[in-house]
């Protein structure tokens, strides 16, 4: 038994000391924080799964394109364009397209809506968190804000990518270990190393649009969503483009933008299509989206700030 014990000893000092110096190894030759890295850094954990947003970020990051965009969150980890706070009758929920991923501060939809409208805007959106998240967000947002402060419309920049994210969501053990590996990924170059998290907000399609059927799992989270009784689901809109194909062109080959909008509307939900818009800006040759990486470029992004002032202030 004290064999076994000594053996079983020996092994795990030895483990440690091959993780120590690889850790110690990589840590010489990085140097510094990949720029991926450095964006994951200003994402906290909320209890086990939720990721969202740091409170008080301040922060800048570099493109693929080589150029800089910087973002800013309040003390609610909410992306915000300036610190004057003032009450927003007007929500942006969704994922990183409604946040405004790469995209300077002057350059999202919110800049846009308080600079051409005198619009405020609360933006309640976080990267790749699906369906179910966007939800689970939103009740939690209404629940903590005061009555007076809930916003007379709500507007959701919609995307396929849901059709992605909603089925890596975390559940059953995934659930309770993921805090381990949220931890790992941020402080350790090994662990980074021997599991390489996959390409995060990569929203370019790659070969044929895949069409996704309505049992998918995101059809039927939208279901969910739609028919949750806490939300004021006359409120909601939601305003959908064409995403952008390996080409760097509009995607107008992806077949799941109809068939959603078919679903919205049997949900009887409020749908504002831009598709073809956005063609006529790209044909144009406005930047329809980020170079090399498929989110909304400034010039989509003011498409949709357009949209939503127009539906919000009833211009014709």
């Amino acid at each position: 038994m004290k064999k076994f014990y000594k053996l079983f000893v020996s092994i795990v000092l030895s483990l440690l000391l091959v993780f120590f110096l690889g850790e110690v190894v990589l840590r010489i030759q990085s140097k510094t924080d990949s720029e991926e890295i450095r964006y994951k850094k200003i994402h906290c954990l909320y209890g086990l799964s939720d990721i969202r947003l740091c409170p008080n970020v301040k922060d800048q990051f570099t493109r693929n394109d080589g150029k800089t965009w910087d973002i800013q969150t309040n003390v609610l980890g909410e992306r915000i364009i300036s610190e004057k706070s003032e009450t927003a009758n007007l929500w942006l929920i969704g994922d990183s397209m409604a946040m405004g991923y790469g995209l300077p501060s002057k350059e999202t939809q919110a800049y846009y809506l308080k600079s051409k409208y005198n619009l405020e805007t609360r933006v309640i959106a976080v990267d790749a968190i699906g369906t179910n998240g966007i939800l689970k967000l939103l009740k939690e947002t209404l629940a903590s804000t005061k009555k007076e402060d809930h916003p007379k419309q709500i507007y959701w920049i919609w995307n396929p990518s849901d059709f992605i994210d909603d089925t890596v969501e975390k559940t059953g053990l995934k659930h309770f270990l993921y805090p381990i590996h949220f931890s790992l990924t941020r402080i350790s170059y090994l662990y980074r190393y021997l599991l390489p998290s996959p390409p995060t907000n990569v929203y370019t399609s790659y070969g044929d649009p895949i069409l996704y059927p309505q049992n998918h799992i995101t059809y039927n989270n939208l279901k969910k969503f739609f028919t949750d009784p806490s939300l004021p689901q006359s409120k909601i809109s939601v305003l959908f483009s064409w995403g952008m194909s390996r080409e760097g062109i509009p995607d107008t080959k992806d077949p799941n933008y109809t068939l959603a909008k078919t679903f919205f509307q049997i949900q009887g939900v409020k749908t504002i299509d831009l598709r073809q818009r956005t063609e006529g800006l790209f044909k144009e040759q406005k930047q329809v989206y980020i170079p090399n990486d498929g989110h909304p470029g400034p010039a989509l992004a003011e498409l949709f700030a357009d949209a939503i002032a127009k539906a919000f202030l009833n211009l014709p």
